[in-house]
C-alpha cells in the first residue's frame, strides 16, 4: 500500500474584524464593526538567553532558552466611517444638533477679499453648516452691505467672501446674521490618549482554506503613518494601526478555532 501523504491546507485569509474597547475600568464595552478592513498580520519576535561552555578550547553553545516572545502586527482599514476615524484620532465621535435658531449681530473684524466661517467659535471652530437669510452690516452705522456687490455667500458651508472693490476697503467691523437649517451631524475630536485597548476579534470568511475565527483578549492599538486629507489619485484613504497583542491575567494572548461541523 502506498505511503499516505498529508494534503496541504492553503489559505487566502478573508473576514470581518471587530474591536471592543475597555472602559477606565478594564472591562469590555461591546465590538464595533470596523468594516473593510484589507490587512490584518500579526508578527513574533521572540529573545532567547543563550549559554556557552568554557570547557574546551571551543567555545560552544550547550543550551538556549526562550526568555521574551513579542507580539505585534498592522491592522490596516479602509472604511473612513466617522467611528473609525474617531479610533484613528485615539479621540471621540459624537452625533451634534443644530438648532434653526437665528443669529443676529455675530461681530467679526474683516479685510477685503477675505473669506470668514459663520458661527465658528471656541467651542465650535468649525462653525455652522447650511444657513439660509444671511445678512452682513457694518457695525457702525448698521448700514446694510450688498450681496453679490460687497460679499459672497456660500449657504451649504456656511462661508462668507468679503469682496475686493466693494463697501469694504480696509479692516472693518461688521455684524453678520444667519439661520441654521435644523439637522444633526457627525463630530469627531481627537483626544490626549495615544494608544486604545480592547479586544480583537476576526471572524473568518476565506477566499480558499477552512475558516478560522481569531480572539486575541487585550491588545493595544497605535495610529501609525499617514491620513491623506487631500490627494491627486484615486485610491481609498486607509487608516493604518500598530497592533500589540498582550497576555490578560487570566488567558492565552491569541486564540484561533475552527468551527464545530454538525455530523
Amino acid at each position: 500500500m502506498p505511503i499516505l501523504h498529508e494534503k496541504s491546507q492553503y489559505l487566502i485569509a478573508r473576514g470581518r474584524v471587530y474591536f471592543d474597547p475597555y472602559d477606565a475600568s478594564e472591562q469590555l464595552t461591546g465590538e464595533i464593526d470596523l468594516g473593510n478592513c484589507p490587512g490584518v498580520a500579526l508578527t513574533i519576535a521572540t529573545e532567547k538567553a543563550e549559554h556557552f561552555s568554557s570547557q574546551g578550547g571551543l567555545r560552544e553553545k550547550d543550551g538556549a532558552w526562550v526568555v521574551q516572545v513579542d507580539r505585534t502586527g498592522t491592522l490596516n482599514c479602509d472604511n473612513f466611517s466617522p467611528q473609525n476615524a474617531a479610533l484613528w484620532l485615539s479621540g471621540t465621535h459624537e452625533v451634534k444638533s443644530q438648532a434653526a435658531t437665528p443669529v443676529t449681530g455675530e461681530e467679526r473684524k474683516v479685510l477685503p477679499g477675505r473669506q470668514y466661517q459663520l458661527g465658528a467659535t471656541a467651542a465650535n471652530p468649525l462653525g455652522v453648516r447650511n444657513v439660509t437669510d444671511v445678512t452682513v452690516a457694518l457695525k457702525s452705522g448698521g448700514t446694510a452691505l450688498v450681496a453679490g456687490t460687497d460679499y459672497n455667500v456660500d449657504l451649504a458651508t456656511g462661508r462668507v467672501q468679503i469682496l475686493a472693490g466693494g463697501a469694504i476697503a480696509v479692516a472693518t467691523d461688521v455684524l453678520f446674521g444667519y439661520k441654521p437649517v435644523a439637522a444633526t451631524y457627525d463630530a469627531v475630536k481627537s483626544g490626549a490618549s495615544a494608544e486604545l485597548t480592547g479586544a480583537l476579534r476576526i471572524v473568518s470568511d476565506n477566499a480558499a482554506g477552512g475558516d478560522r475565527d481569531w480572539y486575541l483578549p487585550k491588545v493595544t492599538l497605535t495610529p501609525n503613518g499617514d491620513l491623506p486629507l487631500i490627494a491627486e489619485g484615486t485610491d481609498v484613504v486607509a487608516m493604518e494601526f500598530g497592533l500589540e497583542a498582550l497576555k490578560p491575567a487570566n488567558a492565552e494572548a491569541i486564540y484561533c478555532n475552527g468551527r464545530p461541523v454538525a455530523v
